[in-house]
């Protein structure tokens, strides 16, 4: 199905002051019930003066299908380690090469 590719991971938010959470990986298993990624967790904190933060090295992360919100494929040269953020007006991008950014979210902390 989706395992060896490279997705981008956007969680479920359950309340509109949670911060917005993505996880950009390799797919290693994919299951009824879970999703295990290798890769890099990018969260926005609205307000700060960076209020993109990515993770500095790679992680294994074990996810419930049910807390994903949605999940896109990425070319499979997308750079895991050299993830470039873009801002365009009031939302963060992904730049991603030779396709179009995908989104972080929109600044004012709507998804």
């Amino acid at each position: 199905m989706i395992v060896s590719n490279i997705v981008k991971i956007r969680f479920k938010r359950n309340f509109p002051e949670q911060s917005l959470w993505v996880f950009i990986g390799k797919v290693l298993e994919f299951t009824e019930n879970w999703i295990k990624v290798e890769g890099k967790g990018i969260i926005v904190i609205y307000g700060q003066v960076n209020p993109v933060d990515i993770d500095d090295g790679l992680r294994i992360l074990l996810v419930p299908r049910k807390n994903i919100a949605h999940i896109r494929l990425l070319p499979d040269d997308f750079d895991i380690i050299k993830i470039e953020i873009e801002r365009k007006n009031n939302r963060y991008f992904i730049k991603v090469k030779d396709a179009p950014s995908t989104s972080l979210g929109e600044l004012g902390g709507r998804a």
